[in-house]
């Protein structure tokens, strides 16, 4: 994804038969590998601006209409995953992925991942900005994007608007930032798309933050044997910061703490059920806690018995 200096290309230096296909070589070699159908007609107008942003690209591109695909092929020659952002500058553009379809007008951009198949279709003549990002990068920023593709965010009004100007900006100035100002421009760039990407209306946000805690407490259930498991190595994990996700389980009426301790407690108990054989201690270690007289009272206080007892009576 490394390009030293900003590459401008056009397809007018070919003869007319030969301009389409140099265009679906072009789109492969700036866009990631796709698939364009062949196609035998004469001229075919197209040109491109590619320039680095330290780990990101970014690309102009103007085209007549066509389309194509990323599927299992194009996808196995990734070396390694990425979001893009699609601007839409001129003309409109069709996507599908992850089982969504989308339509972008001249003004509107979206989110699509690199590791799943996607379909495109240009109607009419188009311009557009692509911003290529490392996955990663976006997920320290943006846990849930994975389940923001395909969704159509306006870039004239709200925080999208705000991207939407920086994203031209980039595309106009990026290639005159000296590379020890890259980095900061990219996470300020970053900002502001987790700003336009984050819901906006109340019903969205909700579903949103509750898939988003869905997340994090299957992450907690598959670590609860680790003793040393706590607010901060949770949010490590999920790539949040700790201020988000106490913000998030507040919401929910239990603490980070609370919520661990439960599911720690409830699976001794149903261990004390189901592995009559095994000792009270080696079950409360199994899920977390480090001493079993503090397992004991724990246990007493949340169900009323101590452990023993609690078997005993079943």
């Amino acid at each position: 994804m490394q390009a030293d200096a900003s590459i401008q290309h056009t397809s007018a230096h070919l003869p007319g038969p030969r301009q389409y296909d140099w265009w679906r070589e072009a789109v492969s070699e700036t866009h990631l590998p796709w698939d364009l159908p062949r196609r035998s007609e004469g001229s075919y107008r197209a040109r491109f601006r590619q320039q680095s942003l330290g780990a990101a690209q970014i690309v102009q591109c103007a085209c007549d209409p066509c389309e194509g695909r990323r599927g299992p092929d194009e996808i196995a020659q990734l070396q390694a995953p990425v979001y893009g952002i699609l601007y839409i500058l001129k003309g409109r553009e069709s996507l599908k992925q992850a089982g969504r379809e989308t339509v972008l007008e001249q003004g509107s951009f979206t989110l699509w991942d690199s590791t799943r198949p996607i379909q495109f279709g240009l109607p009419q003549d188009l311009e557009k900005i692509t911003l290529l990002l490392p996955q990663d990068l976006v997920a320290e920023m943006l846990p849930m994007a994975a389940d923001l593709v395909m969704r159509p965010i306006s870039g004239q009004r709200g925080p999208g608007a705000l991207f939407a100007t920086h994203l031209r900006a980039l595309a106009r100035e990026g290639s005159d930032l000296a590379p020890a100002r890259a980095t900061p421009v990219l996470r300020a760039t970053l900002d502001l798309l987790m700003a336009a990407m984050a819901p906006q209306d109340n019903e969205s946000e909700g579903v949103y933050h509750r898939a988003l805690r869905a997340r994090i407490q299957d992450f907690i259930l598959r670590n609860l044997d680790d003793p040393d498991l706590d607010p901060d190595r949770v949010a490590a994990g999920m790539g949040i910061s700790a201020r988000q996700l106490h913000r998030l389980f507040h919401d929910s009426g239990l603490t980070v703490d609370r919520w661990i301790w439960r599911q720690r407690l409830q699976r001794c108990r149903d261990d004390l059920l189901s592995r009559p054989q095994a000792r009270i201690s080696e079950i409360a270690f199994a899920h977390g806690f480090s001493d079993a007289a503090h397992f004991s009272r724990a246990f007493r206080d949340a169900f009323g018995v101590s452990p023993r007892e609690f078997r005993k009576e079943r």
